[in-house]
């Protein structure tokens, strides 16, 4: 695969392109090995390089005044080949089959598509995530794929239904979770990468309903431009916005803002601690309400358990999703850390000796429940918590516009006032108290609740955003509720798309990645008919 360094282009080359891609990320990546083939020029522009640099990284700072957030935007955007997936926890999920639906208690809910409808593309995503299912896993259903179709407690399926994430694995390195810029290198195809090539604006016709090609800025400071007939934006969910508003050459107010709702409905998960459980009766929970090994032809894969608000519930009394699960904190001396410290030739080899020896009936232990009950490893624990995490309502006043601070090459920093509304804070309550009500009734390990839900207080500054940003390009069959279509085409700008989870319309619970490579494969299929049936 070409690849190549802006500066190394000369200021006069023309760079030509039929699709221009804006972010070599899992959106940008997947599109591009998608649509590669050797009649179709593609170039994928990259604002960082094949390693970090903080040279880079500044020009994703922001500016905040809404609700405290993650400052650290290295956690939220990668600026280097592969972007976020270069940090990102491999854990992915589908959404749920309510969270496509238009929800008369979720005001500017729905989908321009079923849940049928997306189930393909999630298939075809579980490849480039490396996933042993693409779906049909998240439910009730793991049990049976698990062979252990009544391996539960009789949880009331009106209040809790189960819930299950799997984690991302590298086809080479089972310990690492699959990074995108390893599929983009090792494509054998002609699509051709710009690294160090940052986007500033993008130009359309005079109008602005045409798209025409972006400009770059690298190292160097001189401007370069790529010309195409269709351009896609893969640069995340703060950055597709600040793009799109800072294109003010044919409307000051940004391209593809006729209707003023680029950069509103912003939404991230909320994601805090419910309560703590006594580490000392946990062993059952844990392993009810842990990990999980399923094996197929496609190797062993590793799966969480938790638990969500169900839809009736949700239904009955005009909730958000929500779901939750256990979150261990492990003891210094566990055997099992030490030991995989030995054998990646980290730490001490003689401290971590002797922690396995002294524990060598929690390793026996673990190597039954791993090899035999293919569950995860029973571990010496010092706390065990239960977190929680809640889907956000779509809310116009939650919004990125554009700073009067800029950027080195002149453009505007994103600047970002995210809320959090009463609705997701009712709906943590009411998920925190059900568990710890059904854990009682089921003689589960006793849930204390945190201070705050006690007390009936709203969601503290623990419950932060965890860099999901998502819904500033929603997607809508009109232009009067949204800034691309079901085709993720900008309304009313021809040629240029948008892909990745700022064009999701709700946020669901779930972790946005494995959406965001399903619907960037259906761009991907559109563009294809597209270009087949020589549309311009």
């Amino acid at each position: 695969m070409p690849i190549v360094d802006l500066r190394d282009i000369p200021v006069a080359e023309k760079i030509e392109a039929d699709i221009c891609i804006v972010g070599s990320g899992p959106a940008g990546s997947t599109i591009a090995r998608e649509l590669d083939s050797k009649r179709l020029r593609i170039v994928v522009v990259e604002s960082g390089g094949i390693a970090r640099n903080a040279d880079v990284d500044s020009l994703n700072e922001i500016e905040n005044i809404g609700r405290a957030r993650v400052m650290d935007q290295w956690l939220v955007r990668n600026r280097m080949l592969g972007g976020s997936s270069n940090t990102w926890t491999g854990r992915c999920a589908p959404f749920d089959e309510i969270d496509y639906e238009a929800r008369n208690w979720v005001q500017y809910s729905g989908w321009p598509f079923t849940a049928g409808e997306v189930e393909p593309f999630l298939q075809r995503a579980a490849p480039y995530l490396g996933l042993g299912l693409g779906s049909g896993f998240s439910d009730r259903a793991f049990w049976e794929l698990f062979g252990r179709p009544n391996f539960s407690p009789e949880i009331d399926e009106e209040l809790l239904v189960p819930f299950f994430w799997q984690f991302s694995k590298d086809d080479v390195n089972r310990f690492d979770y699959m990074r995108f810029a390893k599929g983009l290198l090792n494509s054998a195809g002609g699509v051709r990468v710009i690294l160090n090539a940052t986007v500033t604006n993008i130009n359309t016709d005079a109008e602005g309903a045409v798209v025409k090609s972006v400009d770059l800025r690298g190292s160097d400071g001189a401007l370069r431009e790529v010309s195409a007939p269709r351009i896609v934006l893969c640069a995340g969910g703060i950055e597709n916005a600040r793009l799109l508003l800072a294109s003010r050459r044919a409307n000051s107010a940004g391209l593809g803002n006729q209707n003023d709702l680029i950069g509103r409905f912003l939404m991230d998960h909320p994601r805090g601690r419910l309560g703590i459980f006594d580490v000392a009766k946990s062993e059952p929970l844990q392993r009810w309400l842990g990990v999980y090994n399923l094996k197929n032809s496609k190797g062993s894969h590793r799966f969480r358990h938790g638990l969500r608000l169900s839809p009736s519930y949700q239904r009955k009394n005009g909730l958000l999703n929500c779901a939750v699960w256990l979150n261990e904190y492990v003891m210094d001396d566990d055997p099992w850390n030490a030991l995989a410290r030995i054998l990646r030739g980290r730490g001490t080899i003689a401290t971590d000796a002797l922690f396995v020896a002294a524990n060598l009936g929690l390793v026996a232990k673990g190597l039954n429940q791993f090899l035999i009950q293919r569950n995860g490893m029973p571990r010496k624990l010092d706390r065990l918590e239960l977190l929680c995490i809640v889907e956000q309502q779509p809310d116009p006043e939650s919004r990125i516009t554009l700073s009067d601070r800029t950027d080195k090459f002149g453009v505007p920093i994103s600047r970002i006032n995210w809320k959090i509304n009463q609705q997701e804070e009712r709906t943590v309550r009411a998920i925190g108290r059900l568990v710890q009500a059904e854990f009682r009734r089921l003689s589960l390990n006793e849930l204390h609740l945190d201070d705050w839900l006690v007390r009936d207080e709203g969601l503290p500054l623990s419950f932060p955003d965890i860099a999901h940003p998502t819904g500033t390009t929603r997607m809508s069959t009109s232009p009067k509720l949204g800034v691309v279509d079901p085709d993720c085409q900008v309304h009313g700008v021809r040629g240029l798309f948008v892909a990745g989870s700022s064009i999701f319309p709700t946020s669901s619970h779930a972790n946005p990645t494995h959406m965001i490579v399903a619907t960037a494969i259906r761009l991907a299929d559109f563009l294809k008919g597209q270009i087949s049936n020589g549309a311009r």
